[in-house]
Formats: structure tokens, sequence, C-alpha cells
């Protein structure tokens, strides 16, 4: 089934019979129960304003994860940093559910909120990954508008992507929005692991000049850091396995930041004084 999505606010989709042309369906991307919870995972449903909050917020799991590998007290004895003792007292039960949680997800956590926070920052981020990584950003390209003739068709612009990028598979095709836009369609290689490929071809909408062609396997390193983002922040980079990893990496932020919460109320409001510090570790 072909599918076509506007632009617009409202990011309307139409679902397309790819061989008869019929309209089979359409909708409102963003009020499907996904792109609802889309819009509440990055921006709160907030706007600019929810997404600079989720942006920080993303930047401030990535100091957490830090300070709490840090402080996690397998540096000093490894068996009992991944021990849970849960018939001990709910104080150090608690502890030691927050320290296993933390370490063996801290890896995932930290790159999840890395890419949250590049991506929600990204007109700050991008020049920044290209500066680090000592790639030169890729310049804008452009179509130019020629008079009296009207872009080419889709036939002849994919006939010529795929002669651009010879045994690549044609996933999405990203259409101008002004006259003087390049046409992008994205392929993906049989070597490439991304789900809907990491490769591009840039076409002049009128002429069908090829104005450049990224081949996910040939990018610099810049635009790699870039393009791993995706699997990285959806953990798809692993297959299944990772997928369903991730289910259960989704969960930790609750546990951590519950059982971190109770550590809180142990420390400032117990009554009782505890004459052994469970936060030491311990057999």
């Amino acid at each position: 089934v072909g599918q076509l999505s506007s632009t617009d606010e409202q990011r309307t989709e139409v679902f397309v019979n790819p061989y008869t042309g019929k309209i089979i369906g359409e909708r409102i991307s963003d009020k499907t129960l996904i792109g609802m919870l889309l819009e509440l995972h990055y921006s709160l449903m907030a706007g600019e304003t929810g997404t600079i909050i989720v942006g920080i917020a993303a930047f401030l799991m990535c100091i957490l994860t830090i300070t709490g590998l840090v402080l996690w007290p397998g540096w000093r004895k490894l068996i009992a940093g991944f021990k849970i003792k849960l018939d001990a007292h709910p104080q150090r039960a608690n502890f030691d559910i927050h320290k296993v949680a933390g370490i063996i997800t801290v890896v995932f956590l930290f790159f999840t909120g890395f890419t949250g926070f590049c991506w929600n920052f990204y007109d700050l981020t991008e020049p920044i990954i290209y500066a680090v990584t000592f790639t030169p950003k890729p310049s804008e390209l452009v179509s130019k508008p020629i008079p009296g003739k009207s872009t080419l068709g889709l036939t002849e612009q994919l006939k010529i992507a795929n002669a651009a990028l010879p045994g690549a598979v044609t996933k999405s095709i990203y259409f101008p929005d002004k006259p003087e836009d390049a046409l992008q369609i994205r392929m993906k290689l049989p070597q490439d692991s991304s789900d809907y490929g990491d490769s591009n071809v840039y076409l002049d909408q009128y002429s069908g000049e090829v104005l450049r062609v990224d081949n996910a396997l040939k990018m610099r390193l810049g635009s790699r850091v870039l393009n791993s983002f995706t699997p990285l922040h959806y953990g798809t980079f692993g297959g299944l396995p990772t997928r369903i990893l991730y289910v259960f990496v989704g969960l930790a932020p609750l546990i951590l930041f519950l059982t971190g919460f109770l550590m809180y109320l142990y420390r400032h409001w117990t009554k009782r004084p505890i004459k052994n510090n469970i936060y030491t570790t311990s057999n």
C-alpha cells in the first residue's frame, strides 16, 4: 500500500493502491492513538514550549546517568553492585532495586536521553555534531525552475534515482514545498541496517539533474552519527532482541524515579536513626 502524507499541521495521510491508484483510506495522523502518544512523548502536546521542556528533561537524564554511574556501589565490590536483597529492610531493598536497575540500563538511558535532546534542539546540535566530527555540513540544494516547463514525472524521477544508486530500493519520496527546493528520494541499500534506509538521492525537480547522492555505506562521520540517532533511540540497532530490551529500558526511568524518591523520603523523613549505613556495600 502506498502512503501519502501532507506537511500541514494536521498531517493528513492518504493510503493508495499502488497498482490501481485508488484511494483506500485516509486519516489525520495526529488524531490517531500513536500520533497522540508520539506528540505527548516529544512535546507533551504543548507545541514548541513542550519540545523545549522535553529536550531539557532529556539532557538532565544524561547528567543523572553519568552521576549515577559514578555513585554506583559496584565499583567498590562488583558482586554487591548487582545484588538485590528483597528480604532485607524495605529501605535496603529499595536501594538495591535502584542501583541494579540503574547499572543495567545506564548506557541505553544515556543514549536515549542524548538522542532525544539532540532531536528536540536539532538546530543547535546538528552544527555541533558536524563540528566535533570535523565533517563539513552538506550544502543546501536547490532546483532551477525552467520557464514554461513543469516538473518531471514521478516515473522519470524514480528512474534517475535508481540509476544514481543501483541496487537500492525506494522507501520514501519527499516532494518539494517550494519551486526552488530539491526533490529528495530516500532509499535503502541491501547492506543498510535501517528499516527505512539512510541513503538519499537529491534531484533537480525540473531537469532531473542529480544534485547529490548520500550513500549510507560511504557517508562521512558526522552524517553517520546523525543517522545513528534513530536506531539508538528506538532500540532497532540489534533487531528484535534490542526492541524487546527497550520495552524494559523504557520502564527504567519510572522505576528509578520511584525508588529514588523513596530513597529521598527515607533519608530526610525517617524519624528513627538507622545504626548501620545500608548504602555501603556488604555481602
